[in-house]
């Protein structure tokens, strides 16, 4: 499948070229483009880094040429360097329509009651983001507000969420950003919408701008497997959030995400000032879990969910989530297999046993040596 998505993208680059060569700039500026998201696509099915660094070259060239030809088309001139006011202003609304594509604008309805436990990283977002937002007042001079907040931990445990409460909090506008799209779904166009996407957050301020996977975006500058303009797209990100950490009117936080914090390069993790660790859920985030997700289903009273609380230690809340669907299905499952199933019949109510055996099923995603990982990441550069 990889080998023929390749094919497929030569195929359409070799008609783009046919058409360029011919002077149907319209139909080659089509080919050109399809030929380049067709290329990146495949660089996320192929492991071979030299694979990748072939294909991003040639589609950064496909774009860029279909760039060239657009200029040409255009009655206004030449592209965004040297633009007339009203071809920057044409760009500048193509990229905001991009950007809609690919990062979520919202007003989260989220209440931080919603988050349980995870008391520590609430406080330290309370003082990095919220008490600076809804008092600036107070934060001047020497107290400055950090502009660039990190949660990291294991996957499932609640940092968007979290991410989102707090945006809810301080009603600020929210921008959610997936790091990975941003690069491969604008390859080539990437740098220009990370600077929009600042833009706009600066002239909806206060604003709250969530990158998550932040780790597949601020990697190590200048590793094995960087591939054609990563280094340029992570230094207009680092450009981006120097300038909002730089500028003390403007109301704009940074909050950043990632499963994995040790692959951020160490000029990220500066500009990250405040490094919070969204640990695994406590017994008593585990007991409140499990009686968010089982709302409104008749259990049966041997059901004790201070006991599954108690032996469900290692699970995130991702986990216990999906461990209550499944015990909370068997009953339905088993109308299903005696062929019962009908618009009058009704399930028995959940009991113990069910929650036991979705428990052998459904297995904490987090191993020790992870977890041990996250702890030693903490301990070193942590700043809860």
């Amino acid at each position: 499948m990889s080998k023929e998505l390749f094919q497929h993208a030569m195929n359409i680059a070799q008609k783009a070229i046919q058409y360029d060569e011919s002077g149907n700039a319209k139909m080659a500026v089509n080919n050109y483009i399809e030929a380049a998201d067709i290329l990146t696509r495949f660089i996320k099915t192929t492991s071979n880094p030299d694979m990748k660094k072939i294909c991003f070259s040639k589609a950064e060239q496909y774009l860029k040429r279909a760039q060239e030809l657009r200029d040409v088309l255009s009655p206004e001139g030449p592209g965004l360097s040297g633009a007339t006011p009203a071809k920057a202003s044409k760009e500048s609304t193509q990229l905001r329509e991009a950007l809609s594509e690919t990062i979520q604008v919202e007003k989260p309805d989220v209440k931080m009651e919603e988050v349980a436990d995870l008391e520590t990283a609430k406080q330290a977002l309370r003082e990095a983001i919220v008490l600076p937002l809804q008092r600036p007042d107070l934060f001047k001079g020497a107290r400055k507000p950090w502009r660039g907040v990190l949660l990291f931990g294991p996957p499932g445990c609640g940092k968007t969420l979290l991410a989102k409460a707090i945006a809810s909090e301080c009603e600020a506008t929210f921008f959610s950003a997936d790091a990975a799209s941003l690069v491969s779904k604008w390859l080539g166009e990437s740098e220009k919408l990370i600077k929009e996407l600042f833009r706009l957050a600066r002239e909806q301020q206060p604003c709250v701008v969530f990158i998550d996977e932040v780790d597949s975006i601020a990697t190590e500058r200048g590793s094995r497997d960087e591939i054609g303009g990563e280094r340029r797209i992570k230094t207009q990100l680092l450009i981006e959030m120097e300038g909002v950490k730089g500028k003390a009117q403007d109301r704009v936080m940074i909050l950043g995400a990632t499963n994995r914090p040790w692959e951020i390069d160490p000029a990220f993790r500066r500009r990250f000032e405040k490094r919070v660790y969204v640990k695994l859920p406590d017994e008593t985030a585990r007991r409140a879990m499990f009686d968010i997700h089982t709302k409104e289903i008749p259990l049966e009273p041997d059901v004790n969910f201070d006991e599954l609380a108690k032996i469900t230690e290692g699970y995130t809340g991702s986990d216990i989530a999906m461990l209550c669907r499944e015990a909370i299905m068997i009953p339905i499952r088993e109308l299903d297999r005696e062929g019962i199933l009908t618009e009058d019949t009704q399930p028995r109510d959940v009991k113990r046993d069910d929650f036991i055996t979705a428990m052998a099923r459904i297995k904490p995603v987090v191993t020790p040596d992870e977890l041990r990982k996250f702890e030693e990441w903490n301990d070193e550069f942590g700043a809860e």
